[in-house]
């Protein structure tokens, strides 16, 4: 668990009152219903601080003492206490708050929000998914929380509002994925002892690695504006739907189109930096306006600080920034350093289930028929938008023969994780803003007398190794 549990126990007569023991110590009674351990600050739960337990295994119990003087008592249930991350952050972070909803309802009554009548799930796939669920619930994040919206103005609300700042505002030479707050979730290593659920083998087959230039060609593109550049406007509208029509200006470059991925067919992603306002702009499906000069697109996200934690300001599905989990130009190939930070990208196996930093979900996938194989549900997954995905950090991937950039980008899956962030047709994309060209020296991406190719090494050790899905990396109560 994190810094504070959240128990109750119900259905016990008026005038009761119930003990909690935490291997038979006595830590709190409690004679209001529905007696959260802890108490409670008007009608929410204070939860119960477990700091001075201790790490590891311990047993919790609770006794209640009926009106009549007749005691009950519970079941034993194991507490597996973790050390706390919240020592990593500042203290200018403000804590993830507990979602009282993740203990008021049972684990059932929660996946039967974010499940679909009739999707396919193997019944290994569903105890996996329900396994994941109970985690997140233990953790006081109730992943069905305003189920019935794609896009939630409940989940952004409850955003940390304080943080620390970056060191320093974005500069044409910055590092654009390590230019956000020192307290962002990417930038934190997943702790050895952390909760986690291992999905089931086989659960990624196939693996893309998007590159803005050559290779797919449907990565990032991205441009960083000059004093000198003009405001151009950026026009937004969710194809013939004029309700969704914004328009605003912003710096960028006039040969901007250049930063456009090379498969027009793909999503167009750009993003759009201005060093000037310390501010980006995220497109998708992102077009040239020959009235404006400015980029059309059909979603474009409003400008958003980099002094932030990167939990907004996308343009993916999941509406958090690409740029923290973006692998930049130079990372994958820096002999000096690994990547230092998260990666992440699309997943054909989505979940509607959501969890901090994702505040919505692809429009419709509750019901939609997968749009790639055009057959079956879209909500068959066993991760939710948000989560994060490990690379079993036992693995030794120096004595697996990797290429240079095969080998920094696992040990960020292995180090920070994966995030999931939206739909896409391969079991796994790892979204980039590199050329193909830059990984041509190891073998490009899909092999050449270099090498292998890096997509295919990447492929190979996810495909047949262990992964997991994780507790999130965030301050906690």
């Amino acid at each position: 668990m994190t810094e504070s549990i959240f128990v109750s126990a119900n259905a016990l007569s008026a005038g009761a009152t119930v003990s909690y023991f935490i291997d038979n110590v006595l830590q709190s009674t409690e004679s209001t219903s529905p007696f959260w351990m802890g108490g409670v600050s008007g009608s929410t739960p204070r939860g119960f601080n477990v700091n001075g337990i201790g790490s590891g295994t311990h047993i919790l119990r609770a006794t209640a003492t009926l009106s009549d003087g007749t005691t009950v008592s519970s079941n034993d249930v194991t507490l597996n206490i973790v050390p706390s991350v919240n020592p990593q952050f500042s203290g200018a972070l403000t804590p993830y708050a507990n979602q009282p909803t993740a203990q008021q309802a049972t684990p059932s009554a929660v996946l039967t929000k974010v499940a679909t009548s009739g999707a396919s799930l193997s019944s290994t796939e569903q105890s996996a998914r329900q396994a994941v669920l109970v985690m997140y619930l233990n953790w006081g994040i109730d992943p069905s929380l305003d189920s019935g919206n794609d896009e939630s103005n409940v989940l952004a609300s409850l955003e940390p509002k304080g943080w620390k700042a970056p060191a320093a505002s974005v500069a044409a030479n910055s590092n654009l994925s390590m230019s956000f707050s020192p307290d962002s979730p990417y930038y934190h290593a997943i702790p050895a002892a952390w909760a986690k659920v291992q999905l089931p083998s086989g659960y990624i087959q196939q693996l893309q690695m998007n590159a803005a230039h050559g290779g797919d060609g449907i990565g990032y593109g991205e441009t960083v504006a000059a004093s000198s550049d003009p405001q151009l406007t950026v026009t937004s509208q969710w194809y013939s739907d004029r309700s969704t029509l914004r328009t605003f200006p912003f710096h960028m470059t006039r040969g901007w189109t250049s930063s456009l991925p090379s498969l027009p067919e793909g999503d167009s992603h750009v993003i759009f930096v201005d060093p000037a306002t310390n501010t980006f702009v995220s497109t998708y499906k992102t077009t040239l306006n020959s009235q404006t000069g400015g980029p059309n697109a059909l979603y474009a996200s409003n400008p958003t600080s980099f002094n932030s934690l990167g939990d907004s300001g996308g343009s993916t599905a999941a509406k958090f920034a690409e740029l923290p989990v973006m692998i930049q130009p130079g990372e994958a190939t820096n002999p000096a350093q690994p990547i230092k930070h998260a990666i992440g990208g699309p997943v054909e196996r989505t979940w509607g289930a959501r969890v901090y930093p994702a505040t919505a979900r692809d429009a419709g996938m509750m019901t939609s028929t997968n749009s790639c194989s055009n057959s079956g549900y879209t909500n068959t997954g066993l991760v939710p938008y948000g989560g994060v995905i490990q690379l079993d950090p036992k693995l030794d991937l120096t004595k697996l023969s990797l290429s240079l950039p095969a080998l920094r980008i696992l040990q960020a899956m292995q180090t920070y994780g994966y995030y999931v962030m939206d739909f896409g047709c391969g079991d796994m994309d790892i979204y980039s803003a590199i050329s193909e060209s830059e990984v041509e020296p190891y073998g490009g991406m899909y092999g050449n007398v270099n090498g292998p190719g890096v997509q295919n090494e990447v492929q190979r050790v996810i495909s047949t190794s262990d992964l997991y899905v994780v507790a999130p990396l965030i301050k906690k109560q």
